[in-house]
């Protein structure tokens, strides 16, 4: 009984994470699309220093994960697809990428990190 607890409950961060991300970005997106504009926003927040700081350390963080996205995935077109949401959507789809990593692992960690299959020891690491 302890044991099936603790394998369920193992990955309640990323999930919790997950959606508390995708809440969070969802709200801002929306919040952003009826008080902001986008071109004219955009275009003073590269003009300055810090904006393209944030940018590039933005960008960087969503490239990392993307490789563990798409080494993750068994199939290139899935990975790529991924890769391609979370560059252009942002974290917002990266919090969803989270979740469907945590449900698809069932409570296995290494599953998690590896994917089932290479957890599975299917495919060579």
């Amino acid at each position: 009984m302890n044991t099936i607890i603790k394998k369920y409950n193992t990955l309640i961060v990323p999930k919790v994470l997950g959606y508390v991300g995708f809440f969070i970005m969802s709200s801002f997106i929306c919040y952003a699309m009826v008080y902001g504009e986008f071109f004219t926003e955009g275009s003073v927040l590269t003009s300055m220093p810090w904006g393209i700081v944030s940018l590039v350390d933005i960008y960087l963080g969503l490239v990392l994960f993307s490789f563990w996205v798409y080494w993750r995935e068994q199939n290139v077109r899935s990975g790529l697809l991924w890769v391609i949401s979370i560059l252009t959507l942002g974290n917002l789809i990266s919090c969803l990428y989270l979740l469907k990593a945590a449900y698809d692992a069932e409570g296995s960690v290494i599953a998690f990190w590896l994917g089932k299959e290479r957890a599975a020891g299917k495919y060579v690491i």
